[in-house]
């Protein structure tokens, strides 16, 4: 289900027409990227939005295009603070991120992330185990971080 705004009421009415025929049939509700949702919705109304649409068993939410938005921003948000402060302004990203690992985040390791360790362990059983074209043997990636 998609809604031009974000509407509980909207919701409610077609799950409730779906499960007149498919009883607890699961239902997939977009929380579009392209609402304005403080202009249609209060901060506590934002905060238990998705636990309702749980409620009339929207299974599955998502946001289609939060990944473009949030890289988007972010990437201007860097360039600004590359544009001012040169590579202190990536740095800083940079320690933010460092500091974030206790919490899950993983990509500091950039190269785990996009599977590099399988496709050499992948190379090295094809070539016999011979290591020297793997991409990560004597990575500074390793060394650093």
């Amino acid at each position: 289900m998609e809604t031009s705004t974000p509407s509980l009421e909207q919701a409610k009415k077609f799950a409730d027409a779906i499960h007149e025929k498919y009883p607890n049939k699961k239902l997939a509700y977009n929380c579009s990227p392209s609402f304005h949702w403080k202009k249609f919705l209060s901060s506590s109304e934002m905060e238990t939005f998705q636990t309702e649409l749980g409620k009339l068993n929207y299974s599955f939410q998502f946001i289609t295009l939060a990944g473009f938005h949030a890289l988007n921003y972010s990437m201007f948000e860097l360039s600004k603070k590359y544009n001012k402060d040169q590579i202190l302004g990536y740095s800083s990203l940079q320690e933010k991120e460092f500091e974030s690992q206790s919490k899950g985040y993983s990509a500091v390791k950039h190269q785990h992330e996009v599977g590099v360790s399988y496709f050499d362990e992948v190379r090295k059983i094809i070539n016999g185990g011979d290591e020297s074209m793997s991409a990560l043997a004597g990575s500074t990636e390793d060394e650093q971080f």
